[in-house]
């Protein structure tokens, strides 16, 4: 379960990709999506947990210039987990070049 604070900030960078603000880099090999800003970086990595059989999500956010890295999660347990999946999956959208 992500702190409010957090989850307020993922609903607002949600709605700026969305709207074409922000491009994401996307990495299958992890899975991954990857923002990097002037005042911060931000990393969600999706992982499925084959014991309790849930997906999860690790939100790494990185604070420029400090470099402070704070690491938050959530999973299929809880009701922001679908916030964060919609960010995840916008974010890899972001990039994507479609023929039409």
């Amino acid at each position: 379960m992500l702190p409010p604070k957090i989850n307020k900030f993922v609903i607002s960078l949600l709605k700026k990709t969305e709207a074409g603000e922000y491009t994401w880099s996307y990495d299958d090999s992890r899975p991954s999506v990857t923002l990097d800003t002037k005042e911060f970086e931000m990393m969600i990595v999706y992982s499925f947990n084959s014991i309790e059989e849930i997906g999860q999500f690790v939100i790494f956010y990185t604070e420029k210039p400090s470099s402070v890295e704070y690491r938050f999660s959530t999973d299929q347990q809880w009701d922001d987990y679908n916030t964060v999946l919609r960010l995840f999956d916008i974010a890899q959208a972001s990039k994507l070049k479609l023929p039409f």
